[in-house]
């Protein structure tokens, strides 16, 4: 661990800031209210009510050590653009005063050259990347504990360019009429690659330990293929795209056509097929089930989630607050709403990276190019992670580490989904412990 001193006339660590208190989703007129104002201010807002609670919800934990942390939320300059990415930086500090706070807060938010400098000199960081359709806030369970992880100096949480609180420039994906879909992976690929490369440099690390949850472990592979001498190890939590379709997958598209080919097939096809799907009986579901026309249209079109729920205005915060109560019930009421305001907030944003899905994955969520014959490749241990009730097969994880030089292993956190850090954080922070 290292520790942290400063003198008092320039001492920019200050105790929790004042944040206002969440808009309730409790009545039509929040919602409204909420839709109304909602602003990058509101988004760093909703951001900061769940880090701040990083600490309280780990302190009953009997294997993370009674110490405290310096936390500080920056914006990353990437170079010659003017894109940054949103950083969230937690690091351990010694103490010997059991009385001290637990959490600190480091107000500086802009990182310069003294910080690149310390960060080059630093030892073992841990670099933490969300997954699709989240942002680094859905991390705040985990962040104390494995920012205490014996041997780690800092640990770093980003939100992907284009995702959460980063910047997000107009970036479709530009589909051209003599282009594959090969072609759009690459193009994908590198752009996530690339940024996440850019921001190591800004930052100033040498090298890491790299954790990607879903799409984040699609991407983070992608750069441990890429520059592997940067990563130490790889943690991939739920990653996305490793198993090939399955043979009875019905794919029902032809492999000769461009994908503005496809797509215009598909639209042809769409109100048929709506129709053919709404007369369907309600009977047993078949072993595979079909994926209809109008929904591969939709997902190819990059019609997300994120769109539907900016194109309905207040509405959509009714309905992201509908999936959160759901999907996070386990929580408090307190959490519940300060997470649907989260999600809400960089949810309702301009769309950017979120239109890098349909690249990346064809309806079903199966990857158009499959990391299992590239994890063969990875230079560096490698760990993955899965819940024992998580919608991802971890048994494809198995089969690939079996063609896997290096060493591997595969955990299974119990009670966990693929949110599993969030919906048993105690049971994921303890195996973390372990692995780190």
């Amino acid at each position: 661990m290292t520790t942290t001193t400063t003198s008092p006339a320039s001492d920019p660590t200050h105790l929790l800031p004042t944040l206002p208190a969440v808009i309730p989703p409790t009545t039509r007129f929040n919602f409204l209210k909420n839709w109304w104002q909602r602003s990058a201010q509101t988004a760093g807002h909703a951001e900061g009510r769940l880090l701040q609670r990083l600490v309280p919800v780990i302190d009953d934990a009997p294997f993370v050590p009674r110490a405290s942390v310096l936390a500080r939320s920056v914006q990353v300059p990437l170079a010659n653009t003017r894109n940054f990415i949103n950083t969230f930086t937690v690091s351990p500090i010694k103490t010997l005063n059991d009385n001290a706070p637990r959490l600190l807060w480091d107000t500086r938010n802009t990182w310069t050259d003294q910080d690149k400098a310390e960060a080059s000199q630093q030892g073992k960081s841990l670099v933490i990347c969300h997954g699709y359709g989240a942002g680094l806030g859905f991390f705040y369970k985990n962040y104390f504990a494995l920012a205490n992880a014996p041997g780690i100096q800092r640990l770093y949480a980003i939100d992907w360019l284009g995702m959460g609180r980063s910047s997000r420039p107009k970036w479709t994906i530009n589909k051209k009429a003599d282009e594959t879909w090969d072609d759009i992976v690459n193009e994908v690929e590198h752009h996530f690659v690339e940024s996440l490369e850019e921001w190591r440099e800004s930052v100033g690390l040498e090298k890491m330990t790299l954790m990607g949850h879903s799409l984040g472990g699609y991407f983070a592979t992608c750069y441990s293929l890429k520059y592997p001498e940067r990563v130490e190890k790889l943690i991939l939590v739920s990653p996305a795209g490793v198993p090939a379709p399955p043979k009875d997958y019905i794919q029902q598209e032809n492999p000769d056509s461009s994908p503005n080919e496809l797509l215009e097939q598909e639209a042809k096809e769409l109100g048929e097929t709506m129709q053919a799907e709404a007369a369907e009986s309600a009977g047993q579901q078949p072993p595979r089930r079909r994926i209809p026309s109008w929904a591969r249209y939709l997902w190819d079109h990059n019609i997300t989630p994120m769109s539907i729920v900016r194109a309905i205005g207040p509405f959509g915060a009714s309905l992201v607050n509908r999936y959160t109560s759901r999907r996070f019930a386990h929580l408090t009421t307190e959490e519940q709403h300060e997470l649907y305001d989260y999600i809400y907030q960089i949810t309702s944003d301009r769309g950017s990276g979120e239109f890098a899905l349909a690249a990346i994955l064809k309806p079903g969520a199966y990857p158009r190019r499959p990391l299992f014959d590239r994890l063969a490749n990875l230079k560096m241990p490698t760990l993955f992670v899965y819940g024992e009730e998580d919608w991802m097969d971890y048994r494809a994880a198995e089969e690939a580490s079996k063609h896997m030089s290096v060493p591997t292993k595969i955990i299974r956190i119990e009670y966990g989904g693929h949110h599993m850090y969030l919906d048993n954080p105690d049971a994921f922070n303890e195996a973390m412990l372990k692995e780190l």
